[in-house]
C-alpha cells in the first residue's frame, strides 16, 4: 500500500468511495494475480472484481480458491471470451495454455527467437461464443467499471472496442498488454491500441516490461548485444485519464465530480503514480474542499511530513503548501 493510499485510508477517506475493476484474461498464473491484494486491496471492502477467462476450469478453480479464502470484497470469475462483439470465434488453445488466443499464432515470425514456438504451438482449436463487456455489463446491470485490465494475447484492443460505451461512461485507469510485433497474426499492435485510447481521453503514462527476446542463431555464432538484452515484443500500458487537463474537460465533463477525483488520486497511487496522485488531490480540496469528506489538506500535508527525509527543501516553500494554505473558498 503505497503512502498516500495508506494516508487516505487510515483518515477513512476511501470509506466514502467504491471501486469495481474488470479483468479480461484472468487466468490465476502469479502471486500478482491474486488481484484482491496489493494494489487493489486497499478499496476492499468496497471493491468489486470481474474477471473473464475462456477456459471454464480455470475459471471454476478461481471461485473455488476464492470461496475458500473467504474474501472481504467481492470477486468472481466467468467463462467468456470476450471480444468486440457478440458472436462465434475460433480459439486457438496453444501448448502453453495462457498463450491461448482468438487469433492463430504466428509462428513463422516467432521461431525466429529462443524459446518461442514450444509454448505458442497450437495444440487444439475450438469454436467459442464470444461476448462483449458492454453487453455483460447490460445483462448484469454492472453501471461502472473504474479499473479495466486486459490481457487476452493479441484481442487487447477488441476488448476495448466492446467495452466502449462502459468504459466512456466510467473508466478512469487501464492496464492492457501491447505487442510491437504480430505475435499472433493480424493482431492490432500498440499504435493501434494507443490511438484508440487517446481518441478515448486516455494519457500513456508508463509501458511495464521485463523481457526481451534475442534472435535464434542459424548460421552465425549466438552473437548478443552486453547493453541490449533483444528486441522488444510487447509490454503493459498504464494508461489514465488526466482529468486535470484543460483542454479535456469537455470530453470528461461527466467525470468531473469529487468522487471520481478521490478515485482517480487512489488510482494512481496503487499504480505508483504518486506526484499524479498527490497533483489530483491538491485540485480535489481547492475544488470541493468546502465540503469536509473531499478536504484532503491536512491528509495531503501529513503525506509531506512523512515524506521529509527525501524532499530535499523546505516543505513549507512548495507551491503545493502555499496553494492549500490559502482560505478554502
Amino acid at each position: 500500500m503505497g503512502l498516500i493510499s495508506n494516508t487516505l485510508k487510515s483518515a477513512g477517506k476511501l470509506d466514502l468511495i467504491s471501486l469495481t475493476l474488470c479483468i479480461a484474461g484472468s487466468r490465476k498464473i502469479y502471486r500478482d494475480d491474486d488481484y484482491g491484494q496489493s494494489p487493489w486491496h486497499i478499496f476492499a471492502p468496497n471493491l468489486r472484481i470481474y474477471g473473464f477467462d475462456a477456459d471454464p476450469e480455470a475459471c471454476d478453480a478461481a471461485n473455488a480458491a476464492l470461496e475458500a479464502q473467504g474474501i472481504t470484497w467481492f470477486e468472481r470469475h466467468y467463462p467468456l471470451a470476450l471480444g468486440k462483439q457478440v458472436g462465434e470465434s475460433t480459439l486457438y488453445i496453444t501448448n502453453a495454455v495462457h498463450c491461448s488466443s482468438l487469433y492463430e499464432p504466428n509462428l513463422s515470425y516467432t521461431s525466429r527467437f529462443q524459446g518461442f514456438n514450444p509454448g505458442l504451438s497450437v495444440a487444439a482449436t475450438v469454436q467459442v461464443e464470444t461476448t462483449t463487456l458492454d453487453a455483460f455489463a447490460q445483462t448484469e446491470g454492472l453501471e461502472s467499471v473504474e479499473v479495466l485490465k486486459v490481457d487476452v494475447q493479441g484481442a487487447d484492443l477488441d476488448v476495448l472496442q466492446g467495452g466502449q460505451h462502459l468504459l466512456a461512461a466510467s473508466t478512469l485507469a487501464i492496464i492492457v498488454e501491447v505487442e510491437f510485433s504480430e505475435i499472433y497474426r493480424g493482431q492490432p499492435l500498440f499504435a493501434d491500441i494507443d490511438a484508440y485510447l487517446r481518441a478515448q481521453g486516455f494519457v500513456l503514462f508508463d509501458l511495464l516490461t521485463d523481457d526481451a527476446w534475442c534472435r535464434l542463431p542459424r548460421y552465425l555464432s549466438p552473437f548478443q548485444s552486453q547493453r541490449r538484452a533483444g528486441q522488444l515484443l510487447w509490454a503493459d500500458a498504464i494508461y489514465l485519464r488526466d482529468l486535470l487537463n484543460e483542454d479535456q474537460r469537455q470530453q470528461n465533463a461527466h467525470l468531473q465530480t469529487p468522487a471520481h477525483l478521490l478515485k482517480l488520486a487512489a488510482i494512481a497511487d496503487a499504480l505508483d503514480f504518486p506526484d499524479y496522485a498527490l497533483e489530483v488531490l491538491t485540485q480535489l480540496t481547492l475544488r470541493y474542499g468546502e465540503t469536509a469528506q473531499w478536504n484532503c489538506r491536512s491528509e495531503i500535508f501529513a503525506i509531506l511530513e512523512q515524506a521529509k527525509p527525501v524532499i530535499t527543501t523546505d516543505i513549507t516553500s512548495l507551491p503545493i503548501v502555499q496553494a492549500l494554505s490559502q482560505p478554502v473558498p
